[in-house]
């Protein structure tokens, strides 16, 4: 921390049009979206080997990002139709086709996201590891980027929809939490 203004230069990003910032719990990574080119790109800066990656990005070639789990080992983003999980210990992206990716949960194994097009539910949780899918809502619903906790027990959203939980008419927005296991 600078004594004198109380900033900390965090990353030079080299980017004239940075956007989207994603900082790690420890503060060694900082995912960010470069809207500079006339693609976009998503870029993750390793503070302590002063490095940054290629541009992280799907078939597309171009991506938006979503979120940086808070342990600083997945990058979520999104290229075209699809959303792909970084895996930043082995440089490998997983695919989820057809899907918006929402959030990741802190440990970066758990994914919250909305399946594209009408019909089903309108929030899911997947476990990255088995692949399995969890709903969360099956009635409309949004949620934010940190809305999954730890190891993808809790889920945070919010809807206007009638009857997600018994005697909720009223039409007006709320908040929910849906606790899995």
């Amino acid at each position: 921390m600078d004594r004198n203004g109380g900033f900390e230069t965090v990353a030079a990003l080299n980017s004239s049009a940075p956007a989207r910032p994603s900082i790690s719990g420890d503060g060694r990574y900082v995912a960010y979206q470069d809207l500079a080119h006339q693609t976009e790109g998503v870029y993750l800066r390793n503070r302590t080997a002063g490095t940054t990656s290629a541009p992280l990005e799907g078939p597309a070639k171009s991506a938006s990002l979503v979120q940086l789990s808070d342990d600083g080992s997945k990058v979520v983003y999104l290229s075209g139709s699809d959303t792909y999980v970084h895996d930043v210990g082995s440089g490998t992206a997983q695919l989820v086709p057809n899907v918006t990716g929402v959030a990741i949960d802190p440990t970066g194994r758990h994914l919250l996201y909305a399946p594209n097009g009408t019909g089903g539910p309108s929030l899911v949780l997947r476990d990255l590891q088995t692949g399995a899918d969890q709903t969360v809502s099956d009635q409309p619903a949004t949620a934010e980027v940190d809305s999954v906790s730890a190891g993808g027990r809790d889920v945070v959203f919010q809807s206007a929809a009638d009857g997600i939980v018994p005697g909720d008419a009223n039409g007006t927005s709320d908040v929910f939490v849906r606790r899995f296991f």
